[in-house]
Formats: C-alpha cells, sequence, structure tokens
C-alpha cells in the first residue's frame, strides 16, 4: 500500500527549509513579471493631463446652392460675351463650322496669324511702304484682312476691327512702336475705314461699327498711347459720325483712369474701352470693373460700353511657382510641362466651367456690352480653347454652343445663386432667358459646390417638361434627364460635378 502523505507539522526542519526556498523563488518570478508589463506600458505615452488628444479630421458637410430663376421678371437681353479673337480662318485651319454652331456674335482681329504672315491685320502690314503716298490704293495691301474679315462674315459674325500693330506675344521686349508721324497713321487707317465700309481700293460695304484704336503692349509709355488715340478718334468720327471708337486692350485699373483722365482734357470721343483679362478667378475683372466704371461716369463718359477685348483662363496650378511669362517664353523642361499643363487645362472642362463663369458673371454688369474670347486660331495658336488644331472641338466649344442657345433665346430673365449653411461663394453661375418656344437655365459650377437646388417660378401654365442637358468629364453637354414639370413640381436638383455646367431647357 502506498505511504501517506507526512502532515506538515510532522515534517523534518530540512523538508520545511526546502518547500520555503522554493515558495520564495516562486514569489521572485511574479514580481519580476509585473515589473516586465509595467515597464512595456510606460513605453506607450498616454496624452497628458487637461488636454484633448487629436481627433481625426472630418470630411466637410455637404455644400449646396440654390437657384432662383423668375421668368416673370424681365431684366435685359443677354450680352453678346461668347465672341473671339481672330477665326475662323487662320494659318492651315478653317473652323467655320464650329463658329456657325455656336452663332459666335462679333470676331476681334488682333495678333492674327502671328509669326507666319507678319502680323496680319496690322497697319504696318496692310500699309507697308512709309514713303509711299496714303492716297494711292495701290500703296495697300488687303490680302490678308480681306480674306479673315470676309470669312468672319460669312460665319455670322460681325468685326471690330483693331487699328494698330500687335503686341509682343514671344516676349522680346520689343514693344510696337508708336508711330512717329501721327497724321500719316490717321489717314492710313481712316483709308482702312473707307475699304471696308465705303467701297474704297475695290472694297466693301461690311458696315464695320466698332473700330478699336491701337493696344498697349509693354513698356509703352501710357501718355503717348492717349496721345494717339486721340487724334485718332477725333479724326475718323469726322469720317463717319456714327463710327464707335475706343481702345485700347487696358489690362490694369490705372491705365483706364489715366486714359479717360486725357481723353476728358482733350475732349476726345469715347465710344467704348477694351479691357483684357487672363486670370484664375471669374470674378476678378468683375470687381476690378466695379471700381473703376464709377470713374469713367464722373469723368463724363457715362455711355461708354465696356468690351472685353481678349480673354482665356489661367490655371495657377499648372504655372506652380512659375511666373506666366516664364513659362510661356522659356525652353527647359519643366517651363515646357508647365505650358503644356497650361494650355491643356484651357482646352478641359474646367476651362469650359470657367468661359462659362466667366462669360455669365461679366454679362451681369451694365457698362459691358461683349467679349472676345483669345483665340479662335486652332493650328498657330496654342490660346485656342475651343478646339484642337486639327479643329476637333473640345470641351469650351461645348459650353460657349450652349451660350449661343441661351444668346438666341434674346430676353434675359431674373436669376441669382444664394449660398446655403454659412459657406462663402458657391462657385455657381446662373444665366436663365425667354425664347418664344422654349426657357432656358444655363448653370456652371467653377470649383463649385455639387448639388443645386433650381427653383423656378412664374413658370408658364404651357411648360409640360425639363430636358437637362450635362457638361462634364464624361458629357459634352448631352442629353442627361427629361423630366416632367407640373403645377406643382418647380423645383429641381441638380447634381453638378465640381468643375461642369448644365442646361435645362423648358417647353
Amino acid at each position: 500500500m502506498p505511504r501517506k502523505p507526512k502532515p506538515k507539522n510532522t515534517l523534518s526542519a530540512g523538508e520545511r527549509a526546502a518547500i520555503y526556498e522554493a515558495e520564495q523563488a516562486q514569489k521572485k518570478s511574479r514580481a519580476k513579471n509585473d515589473s516586465d508589463e509595467q515597464d512595456a506600458a510606460a513605453e506607450i505615452p498616454s496624452p497628458p493631463k487637461n488636454v484633448v488628444a487629436e481627433e481625426k479630421p472630418q470630411l466637410p458637410k455637404p455644400q449646396h446652392a440654390t437657384v432662383d430663376v423668375d421668368f416673370s421678371i424681365p431684366v435685359g437681353r443677354v450680352k453678346a460675351m461668347h465672341g473671339f479673337c481672330n477665326g475662323p480662318v487662320s494659318y492651315g485651319a478653317d473652323i467655320s463650322n464650329l463658329f456657325r454652331e455656336i452663332g459666335v456674335p462679333q470676331v476681334r482681329f488682333a495678333e492674327t496669324d502671328t509669326a507666319l504672315s507678319a502680323y496680319a491685320v496690322d497697319v504696318s502690314r496692310i500699309f507697308k511702304d512709309l514713303s509711299r503716298d496714303p492716297r494711292d490704293s495701290s500703296a495697300y495691301d488687303f490680302s490678308y484682312t480681306d480674306k479673315y474679315v470676309t470669312a468672319a462674315y460669312n460665319a455670322g459674325a460681325r468685326v471690330i476691327f483693331r487699328l494698330g500693330e500687335s503686341v509682343d506675344l514671344l516676349r522680346s521686349g520689343k514693344a510696337a512702336a508708336i508711330p512717329r508721324d501721327i497724321d500719316l497713321f490717321v489717314e492710313i487707317s481712316a483709308n482702312i475705314v473707307r475699304h471696308y465700309n465705303d467701297y474704297w481700293a475695290d472694297g466693301y460695304a461690311f458696315g464695320i461699327e466698332y473700330f478699336e484704336i491701337w493696344s498697349i503692349d509693354r513698356g509703352q509709355e501710357i501718355e503717348e498711347v492717349c496721345n494717339l488715340y486721340a487724334r485718332m478718334a477725333s479724326a475718323l468720327k469726322l469720317i463717319d459720325s456714327s463710327l464707335k471708337v475706343g481702345g485700347c486692350g487696358f489690362d490694369s485699373a490705372s491705365d483706364i483712369k489715366e486714359f479717360v483722365r486725357y481723353c476728358r482734357r482733350k475732349r476726345a470721343p469715347i465710344d467704348f474701352i477694351t479691357a483684357s483679362s487672363f486670370s484664375h478667378d471669374p470674378l476678378l475683372l468683375k470687381n476690378t470693373l466695379a471700381d473703376v466704371i464709377p470713374y469713367i461716369h464722373n469723368c463724363g463718359f457715362p455711355n461708354t460700353e465696356i468690351i472685353i477685348g481678349a480673354w482665356n483662363y489661367i490655371d495657377e496650378g499648372s504655372l506652380g511657382k512659375l511666373s506666366l511669362d516664364r513659362v510661356l517664353s522659356g525652353t527647359d523642361l519643366p517651363v515646357c510641362e508647365a505650358r503644356r499643363d497650361l494650355f491643356s487645362s484651357q482646352q478641359s472642362v474646367k476651362g469650359a466651367a470657367y468661359a462659362l463663369a466667366f462669360m455669365i458673371s461679366l454679362g451681369e454688369v451694365n457698362e459691358v456690352s461683349r467679349a472676345c474670347y483669345y483665340d479662335a486660331q486652332p493650328y498657330i495658336s496654342a490660346w485656342c480653347g475651343i478646339s484642337d488644331r486639327f479643329g476637333n472641338p473640345q470641351k469650351p466649344f461645348y459650353a460657349f454652343k450652349a451660350y449661343g442657345e441661351v444668346y438666341r433665346a434674346g430676353n434675359r430673365v431674373y436669376s441669382t445663386c444664394r449660398e446655403t449653411e454659412g459657406f462663402a461663394h458657391s462657385g455657381i453661375y446662373a444665366l436663365a432667358a425667354e425664347g418664344e418656344n422654349a426657357l432656358y437655365v444655363l448653370i456652371s459650377s467653377f470649383d463649385g459646390c455639387g448639388i443645386v437646388d433650381l427653383r423656378l417660378d412664374s413658370i408658364p401654365e404651357n411648360i409640360y417638361t425639363a430636358d437637362i442637358y450635362m457638361l462634364d468629364g464624361v458629357k459634352d453637354m448631352t442629353l442627361a434627364d427629361s423630366v416632367a414639370i407640373s403645377g406643382a413640381k418647380k423645383r429641381l436638383l441638380l447634381n453638378i460635378s465640381r468643375y461642369g455646367a448644365a442646361l435645362v431647357k423648358l417647353y
């Protein structure tokens, strides 16, 4: 039989000592494990007292804008903001078909076929030899300008004719020279007017109304330009008082103010002022004009029109830290890449959204009468945003075509964009118009908010359908949806991309 364990109190002294040493070894082992765990925990820092741990960034709240349209409130005519500089023909290209689809209202000729035909519409190109008699029609070469002006009229556009010299597009630092003999320059210019309006020198009777005098270039003294303008404007008015004369392609508010002050002193007429804008902000020029226009009125020119003579989109992201002049004139690889990105952005949906936002916002300024996008020479000008160099339409073409459809409707009605939930500008721009057979709402989203709550008031009872056309990275102002309209449903929710547009046609 197995032996029973001895009771503890019966253990010998040696046995009791062995048990005690084993128990102490176990305690030391447990104490070491606890210490190691505490050291490991100490390596993980905990938030200091009274300091709130940083939270993960939250996504922004859904943002939307409200567009209110009231078809019972007329606000004038839709402005001719969808004109172009140059075109529809130039070296190696003819995009007359695109001009007709858009319904281009006017073409301003400046910097035409540059470098290939020695600035084809410049006065120095038409009258090359200053030693010749300006009264001799054989001294003039109208072969290039006749081609351009005739093509514009055949495409349905009218002409803003610039009497002057082209600016330095190549950034060579050499500005166009102010004529030394201003009287001779005036006489030559007067005969150019007669050629296109009064059949002079086997000419035409186009009835060109707007004649822009000169285009100021970097390096030119503003006072010299003003002096040339004042003398030419007064002379042209003596030839035909119905002509509209103006100038001079300004890109700064200070130059416009000095020009107006000079003309007031010299009692020179100003029917219109041409301004240029190359920017990333569709509202920049509008804000500048808010300061300039009251000044023009206060100087005694309350009826002067503002024509946006040249404008386009400049994507700041494509420039990086480089200046625009550096990108346009440099030859190293980073500059070439930036130049590629700059002009690619103009042909993208982003450039199209900017174009619509610009035309809509500037068209709201009472004194602005028309605008000309620079440029429409696809084969030789990288600035041509409406087509590639082969004449294939790009995204901005569809934006201009949509604006042209609204322009043909004619009668602009009240519309406004309201931001919601305390956001700043929503990036939404809207234009509404009433035609004979349909109503239109054109909306551009440039860095916009996504959801647009379109509220339609005072729709005639015979309106039953809303066709919604979308412009985005995939759609080219194509029909996206068709919605029934009833007396109870006068509200549409449109999901427009951050850079895109929508045309709503109601009939």
